[in-house]
C-alpha cells in the first residue's frame, strides 16, 4: 500500500496516514476515513482507526466520532466490508 495523505487533527496538528478505505454510512452525510499509521500489533495485524474525513481548502481533517449511533453505524459498515478485524478503534 502506498496511499499516503497528510491529515490535521482538531488541534491543528499534522500527521501522514496510510488510507486503508474512504466511504459513506447510510443515513449520515458525512465521508469517514479508515486509516493506519502502520504500527504493528503483531506479525499479522496494524492498528486501524477511523474518523470523520472533513475536506477544508484542500486539507483534510480528521474529527472524531462522537455520537454512539453513529459510531455503531459507522462500525457496521466497517464489519460488512468483511476485510477488517473487529478491533478497528
Amino acid at each position: 500500500m502506498d496511499n499516503k495523505i497528510n491529515v490535521y487533527d482538531e488541534q491543528g496538528n499534522a500527521h501522514e496516514v496510510e488510507v486503508l478505505d474512504i466511504f459513506n454510512v447510510e443515513g449520515y452525510d458525512k465521508d469517514y476515513i479508515l486509516y493506519t499509521n502502520e504500527k504493528e500489533i503483531d506479525d499479522e495485524n496494524i492498528e486501524a482507526y477511523v474518523s470523520i474525513l472533513k475536506e477544508d481548502n484542500d486539507n483534510y481533517m480528521l474529527l472524531t466520532i462522537e455520537d454512539d449511533n453513529e459510531w455503531n453505524a459507522v462500525h457496521q459498515a466497517i464489519n460488512e466490508e468483511g476485510d477488517f478485524d473487529e478491533n478497528v478503534g
